[in-house]
């Protein structure tokens, strides 16, 4: 098989590959139905995101430096709004913004 066969084997396996993943969903769940594996993954997913950015965030600072306070206090921002408001995304961005607020003082 030389390269430009290659290439095109390549090109339709991603093609196949990319139609039936966006056909998946429109196969699985019935329009007009509620579907329970679906609500799951609505209700769980925000929750998921955020505790998975938290350690993101937090497997990378120095506890020895000050860093630690501007890290502590952005994450106390993070967490009092999304439990205020509800809001990921508006918690998500206080919480950058604090951070990188301190981090350029």
């Amino acid at each position: 098989m030389n390269e430009i066969e290659y290439l095109l084997a390549v090109m339709l396996v991603m093609a196949i590959s990319t139609y039936l993943t966006r056909l998946t969903p429109f196969l699985m769940f019935t329009p007009g139905k509620e579907n329970a594996k679906l609500n799951f993954v609505a209700k769980n997913t925000p929750p998921m995101v955020m505790m998975i950015l938290v350690i993101y965030m937090l497997k990378e600072v120095d506890y020895l430096s000050t860093e630690i306070f501007y890290t502590l206090f952005a994450l106390a921002v993070t967490v009092g709004l999304q439990i205020l408001k509800r809001n990921a995304l508006l918690s998500i961005v206080s919480g950058t913004i604090v951070y990188m607020f301190f981090v350029q003082m």
